[in-house]
């Protein structure tokens, strides 16, 4: 007789998870403007023990004094020296894994590919949760900044649904939109993805990497591990990959026709 259906299931048995079973929570935010600008990041805080992670952010407000948001855009000189101290609780060795992805429109864009911003973003999320996730079994809650959608866009609902879909089993048990200022994972979420989206574009001109955001970000590099993250970078805990096409070929561009279905004289043309 097959065990496991119901409380008085033993570990081990048949649809029983064991009492020490991997799970996690993740903190899902993202970095710039997907419609208009040209460096766009998703990034994932996870950590086992969340309780952990946000106890240790909580001592770093109470002994700054900071009981505002914390924000990747409030970084001044004045605030450096505080945001360096969260990015060096939060990357503590054993509490967390980030996982970031990074696109640059210009290289491959996913709006082209996925036909709309939230179809891309929600197509970045689903990619990224996936390869964030442990194959041995592990169960995550994510929690998700909010992104603004159309009613009809069940963002959280097709995130767990299609990464579940992909792994072939119960991986992402929920999903929850929230505003970021509820929860002090959200706000590291967002300073790590920013801080890596800030390498790109810096290398593109857009930034310094002097200023204090620019030192925010080397800072946060060296934390991770990483000297730098544009060629795309990864160890044992955390991983900055690059948005690719893949197999996916953008179709060519349409031919403009007049009103009169022929094709507008080029300039210069005969």
């Amino acid at each position: 007789m097959s065990g496991g259906r119901g409380p008085g299931g033993r570990a081990g048995e048949a649809g029983v998870l064991k009492q020490d079973h991997r799970c996690a929570t993740a903190f899902l935010d993202e970095s710039g403007a997907i419609p208009k600008d040209q460096i766009f990041g998703v990034g994932l805080l996870k950590a086992p023990e969340p309780s952990r992670l946000l106890r240790a952010l909580q001592k770093e407000r109470d002994r700054y004094h900071w009981y505002k948001e914390f924000k990747f855009s409030d970084v001044t000189v004045k605030v450096l020296p505080m945001m360096k101290s969260i990015v060096d609780v939060a990357l503590q060795p054993g509490l967390t894994e980030f996982w970031c992805f990074i696109a640059d429109r210009h290289e491959a864009d996913p709006i082209e590919r996925f036909g709309s911003a939230w179809g891309a973003y929600g197509k970045l999320a689903e990619q990224l949760v996936t390869g964030a996730i442990h194959p041995d079994g592990e169960l995550v809650s994510i929690l998700a900044d909010n992104y603004s959608t159309p009613d009809t866009i069940l963002f959280e609902e097709e995130l767990k649904r299609s990464v579940n879909r992909r792994l072939a089993r119960l991986a992402v048990t929920s999903v929850c939109r929230l505003d970021s200022k509820a929860a002090d994972g959200l706000q590291m979420a967002d300073i790590l993805t920013s801080a890596v989206a800030f390498e790109f574009r810096a290398a593109l001109g857009f930034a310094s990497p002097t200023s204090p955001k620019g030192q925010l970000a080397a800072h946060v590099r060296q934390r991770l591990g990483a000297t730098s993250c544009l060629s795309g970078w990864r160890n044992a805990a955390h991983s900055v990959a690059l948005y690719e096409h893949g197999s996916w070929t953008p179709p060519p561009p349409r031919r403009k026709v007049s009103r009169r279905g022929v094709a507008p004289r080029q300039p210069g043309a005969i």
